[in-house]
């Protein structure tokens, strides 16, 4: 029986050496692994290859890049390996590069786009949404997903995390960030919320609830 868990930050390429991403260590994915596999989970950890934190011991690791990159994975996890459960906490790119127009409004592909060129402008469209195809590719297993708020209240951010579980048929969706006041709202389909206020308190939460889940 295997757990995945995703965490750390997704990218997206610009060039041959600049790319898109995000602020994601990939702290709260390493500790849920963490926890997990001291409590007896077959951990699968796939961790961003920019991602900083510590990686847990003694988990099994397959690192990732891009969206597409980390789908490929999935899909190949899906054919091979009795994965019970899905963590969903890497921070994703949302957006990937389509192309890029310099000054003269012609497109460019060069391998390293030179300073000399003077300004550029990226068209940006949406990169794969991996969530959506999670319920595909793990019918049977219990999907997490997370939800990082910014901007608005923390009732309109668990209001997005509720949306969330029911767009992509999750078991459960976490409100967090900023929206949320650095609590961590953990959302289930018939609206119950239990909330934690710090990453360690929301790892064993989740640990309990995946065992008592799954072996009850």
């Amino acid at each position: 029986m295997h757990v995945i868990i995703t965490c750390g930050p997704g990218c997206e390429p610009i060039d041959q050496v600049r790319f898109i991403s995000n602020f994601s260590t990939g702290e709260l994915g390493s500790l849920l692994a963490a926890e997990l596999q001291r409590h007896g989970f077959e951990v699968i950890l796939l961790r961003s290859r920019l991602a900083t934190y510590p990686m847990a011991e003694n988990v099994e690791v397959i690192p990732f890049s891009t969206n597409d990159e980390l789908a490929k994975i999935f899909e190949e996890l899906s054919a091979k390996e009795n994965i019970r459960a899905v963590f969903h906490a890497a921070a994703l790119c949302d957006y990937r590069v389509e192309k890029i127009i310099g000054m003269n409004g012609g497109e460019l592909s060069l391998g390293k786009i030179p300073t000399s060129i003077g300004r550029v402008n990226l068209t940006l469209e949406p990169s794969l949404k991996i969530i959506s195809k999670l319920r595909e590719w793990f019918p049977e297993a219990r999907l997490v997903g997370w939800k990082y708020e910014v901007d608005g209240t923390r009732e309109e951010a668990c209001a997005k995390a509720q949306q969330q579980i029911e767009k992509y048929q999750l078991d459960a969706s976490i409100a967090n960030g900023p929206a949320t006041k650095g609590n961590f709202d953990v959302i289930f389909p018939d609206k119950l919320t239990h909330t934690r206020s710090s990453k360690k308190e929301l790892v064993r939460f989740l640990r309990e609830w995946l065992s008592e889940n799954l072996f009850h």
